[in-house]
């Protein structure tokens, strides 16, 4: 009698990107980058792509959302500042 396959394992980098991209938007995008090209890399069993593929979604559009925050309130911010004289 022989013992089942092992599953195989899930990709580190794409699960910690994953999970940083709701934290650190950039660092997902980043992490998710390097998931995919090594689980694209040929003789790779690990798993992960969905989640590497997420990961650089959300931290795209984390990212995105933070830049436009970020303009947004310096636009806000120098408004106020200029609008009063001394």
């Amino acid at each position: 009698m022989t013992a089942p396959a092992a599953p195989p394992r899930t990709n580190t980098l794409a699960l910690v990107g994953f999970i940083a991209a709701f934290v650190v938007p950039i660092a997902g995008l980043v992490l998710g980058i390097l998931a995919r090209n090594q689980l694209a890399r040929p003789g790779n069993v690990e798993t992960g792509t969905g989640l590497a593929r997420w990961a650089m979604i959300l931290g795209a559009l984390g990212s995105a959302a933070t830049l436009l925050l970020m303009i947004l309130w310096f636009s806000v911010f120098f408004t106020v500042i200029g609008g009063h004289t001394a």
